[in-house]
Formats: structure tokens, C-alpha cells, sequence
């Protein structure tokens, strides 16, 4: 008969509320917060996204089931794109939500770097993996 084994998740647990609490103390974390409440609370800007958003997802779609996309959708997209960059509570928006993407991404990989070595990593063990891409560029 095999026992059940199960994880301490209680000290994981304060351990997370530790972290979670320095990352809302964080100046950066802050300023980036009010970019994305800025952002949420301009419904203008909310609605310029949303429908770039959409066609993005139209156009892959598209690309998906092998459709060429025409000159025109294509050059439309881009116009949108660089539009959404012009604006500036969009453009921040995007800058916030990229370094939490970020963020999460290697706080993943760290966990899942530890779990595989049974260990924790060293920074070399890194590689590529933390250059602030997110980790997707350099996969092995």
C-alpha cells in the first residue's frame, strides 16, 4: 500500500504572500498599475484597443485555415497597429502589460527550473531563458 504524500503548502503559501506583498510595495509595480487603471478608465482608448484586438484576431484566424490576407487588410492592420503606439495611455498600457507577461513568465520559469534540477537554478543555468523576452525566444 502506498502512502499519500503531500506538500507543506502553508509555508509555500506565506512564502507567496511575501513576495506578492513586495511586488505591490515596488515603485515600478505601482507606476505600471495606475498605466493600466489610466488605460481601463478612458473608454476611448478601451474601445480602440478592443477593436484593434478583434481584427488582430480576425487576420489570425484567417492566416490559420490558410487564407491569404489581402494588401489592403494587411496595410490597414499596420495603420491600426502603429495608431494604437501613437496613443499614449494605449501605448503605456501595453508597455505595463508586457513587463507582467514578463514578469510571470520568469517567476514560472524559476519554479519550473527548480522543480526540473531539483534544485535552484544558478544564473547561468538561465541562458536565454531570461532575457526579458519572456523566455519564447530562445527555447531549446
Amino acid at each position: 500500500m502506498t502512502a499519500v504524500v503531500k506538500m507543506d503548502k502553508q509555508i509555500i503559501m506565506h512564502k507567496m504572500q511575501e513576495l506578492c506583498s513586495l511586488l505591490l510595495q515596488d515603485e515600478g509595480y505601482q507606476e505600471m498599475r495606475k498605466m493600466i487603471d489610466q488605460f481601463a478608465a478612458d473608454e476611448d482608448a478601451t474601445a480602440q484597443y478592443e477593436r484593434f484586438m478583434e481584427k488582430h484576431q480576425a487576420l489570425e484566424e484567417k492566416e490559420h485555415q490558410n487564407i491569404e490576407l489581402l494588401e489592403s487588410e494587411i496595410q490597414v492592420y499596420e495603420e491600426e497597429e502603429r495608431a494604437l503606439y501613437d496613443h499614449p495611455l494605449i501605448r503605456r498600457f501595453i508597455y505595463a502589460q508586457r513587463e507582467f507577461s514578463q514578469l510571470h513568465q520568469q517567476i514560472s520559469n524559476y519554479f519550473t527550473k527548480s522543480i526540473e534540477l531539483n534544485r535552484l537554478p544558478e544564473p547561468q543555468e538561465w541562458g536565454k531563458e531570461s532575457c526579458g523576452c519572456g523566455g519564447s525566444c530562445s527555447k531549446h
